[in-house]
């Protein structure tokens, strides 16, 4: 057993800090109060048992609905498979491709042919090895899930899909079902193909045990990656055990537990009395976090491939003029929203690209608050007096304040804004059938690359039908341009210019691109913060308590 005991003169620091720091006086109040909460939670829960030191234990905010590669659509769910699965390829630290079954992949001249390469012995959880009859099972079952898009491309895949035939053509086992040489071939090129390789759905399931139907994936993993699974309780947790025998290296840690704790407040408490190892910051705590000297050079800051944005209407008036659009931008100071509604958790966004990935401009700037502007341009437009309109958002009591301020800045010129809330479902519909004059959303990177935030959210196939309604046949053809080109330096600036033109049309009102904070405990150490969310797989991650 052991006792913490927290002084309360962390309060008196706060008063420091928020004095030098000019803070509002309710945004002082405000995290008072968190950290007199947050003291007293320390306080209560203060004694506990000593850590165990073999298990590392990570909270989730929610649980998985099941162990189905094919069937992961959603971040929490990509983030366990990869414990648990292996992919042809996986993400790196950043953007780049390493190893996972294929040992190297090669790419045709005419770029419509990859072909992998498999590791020999490289083995399932139940000791069977994977061959490339497991790759092509795996891949032909995703591409008939909910992530059908990944696979789309590949030459007979539609097909397939059709039950025309029994496998996709364009998957090919030069050396048989028990061979380790995999090609696949694509209708067109297509550079972020290999990136696809390497998402969720992609991951290879041991396709004798799924046809024997000795696993049934509701309960359990049928997978070879780092960690298997021996415990899960609904609701409360997740615990495996390190694959001793895993290809690439067994885990440092004999066991993970994943946690279930939805609540953020609690998963705070319960990492300050040391019952967790890693956290993220939750985003309303990151200044007192920050600010901690017990935590300092513990807590590893991470850009995330994001990009937060309002989007606008482009089918109505008045937005269907890029004029009001732009005003609209200008009417915002993002920066104040960005640093005193959310902790200054996020990058000004100047482009829908975030920083890190292919086609961000660093030497751009954001649009500027400049309120006259925006009220010469709605003078310009016909509005001087301004408009009504509809922001609608998603049920979410974190957003509150945001759309509060977006309503008192556009107010300032005439705009007036109802606030329309909806829950997600409901929230989601409306979009696709172009209900909202304005909506708060976000977009999170499937793949680590700059098409990523243009195709799905600009090209006039997705966004008429499914988003704001913009079109920019200019915008179009460029983009089609891009994904048949190689990576090369002209397809980044491509890529730059197809962002400008978009930026500039302001189909949005462009916001921030978030940043998220994670603390680990003293005793952790091997923690390397990854860009892609399924690329985190806690297999160097080690823990090591003081006598």
């Amino acid at each position: 057993m052991r006792f913490q005991f927290y002084f309360p003169i962390e309060i008196i620091e706060l008063w420091i800090i928020a004095i030098d720091s000019h803070y509002s006086y309710t945004r002082i109040v405000s995290k008072l109060l968190l950290r007199l909460f947050l003291s007293a939670l320390f306080l209560l829960t203060a004694c506990q048992q000593d850590p165990d030191p073999d298990i590392l234990v990570i909270a989730l905010t929610g649980d998985i609905r099941n162990f189905d590669s094919a069937q992961a659509v959603d971040v929490r769910s990509g983030q366990v498979i990869a414990l648990t699965y292996d992919n042809l390829v996986h993400f790196g630290d950043s953007t780049e491709l390493i190893p996972g079954i294929a040992k190297s992949w090669t790419l045709s001249n005419d770029r419509l042919t990859y072909s992998f390469s498999l590791y020999h012995d490289f083995r399932f959880h139940d000791g069977t090895e994977i061959t490339a009859g497991d790759i092509r099972y795996s891949l032909e079952r995703a591409a008939q899930g909910p992530q059908s898009w990944l696979f789309t491309r590949i030459v007979g895949a539609n097909n397939f899909l059709a039950e025309e035939t029994s496998h996709i053509t364009g998957i090919f086992l030069p050396e048989g079902e028990d061979g380790f040489v995999v090609t696949i071939k694509l209708t067109e090129p297509f550079s972020p193909f290999i990136q696809f390789m390497a998402m969720p759905a992609s991951a290879i399931v041991n396709r004798k045990a799924m046809e024997s139907g000795s696993i049934d994936l509701t309960i359990k993993a049928a997978g070879s990656g780092p960690w298997k699974l021996v415990d899960w309780v609904r609701d409360g947790h997740l615990l495996f055990s390190a694959n001793e025998d895993y290809f690439h290296g067994s885990p440092k840690m004999k066991k993970l537990k994943l946690r279930i704790i939805s609540e953020e407040m609690t998963q705070s408490a319960e990492f300050e009395t040391g019952n967790l190892d890693v956290m993220e910051i939750p985003l309303a705590e990151t200044e007192v976090w920050l600010n901690d000297p017990r935590w300092e050079g513990l807590i590893y800051e991470q850009q995330e491939l994001s990009t937060y944005y309002i989007g606008l209407n482009c089918s109505r008036q008045p937005f269907d003029d890029a004029r009001v659009r732009q005003a609209m931008n200008l009417a915002v100071d993002r920066e104040k929203i960005l640093l005193f509604v959310l902790s200054g958790n996020g990058t000004l966004s100047h482009s829908a690209i975030p920083p890190g990935i292919s086609g961000y401009d660093h030497s751009r700037t954001p649009y500027s608050y400049d309120p006259q502007q925006a009220q010469q341009l709605l003078n310009e437009a016909g509005f001087p007096d301004g408009f009504s309109m509809e922001l609608w958002q998603s049920q979410s009591s974190g957003l509150t304040q945001v759309m509060e301020a977006f309503q008192s800045y556009w107010k300032a010129v005439g705009i007036e804004v109802k606030i329309v809330r909806n829950d997600w479902n409901m929230f989601k519909s409306a979009i696709r059938e172009g209900k909202p004059d304005a909506y708060y959303l976000d977009w999170f990177a499937d793949y680590p690359d700059g098409e990523n935030f243009l195709f799905p959210l600009f090209h006039s196939s997705e966004s008429m039908t499914k988003r704001n309604r913009y079109s920019n046949l200019e915008v179009d053809r460029r983009i089609e341009e891009i994904q048949s080109m190689p990576d090369s330096p002209d397809r980044n600036r491509l890529l730059i210019e197809v962002d400008r033109l978009i930026y500039d049309d302001a189909p949005w009102v462009f916001l921030w691109h978030s940043v998220s904070q994670v603390v680990t405990q003293q005793w952790i150490s091997g923690f390397e913060p990854k860009l892609m969310f399924n690329a985190q797989r806690y297999i160097n991650v080690s823990k090591k308590l003081s006598e």
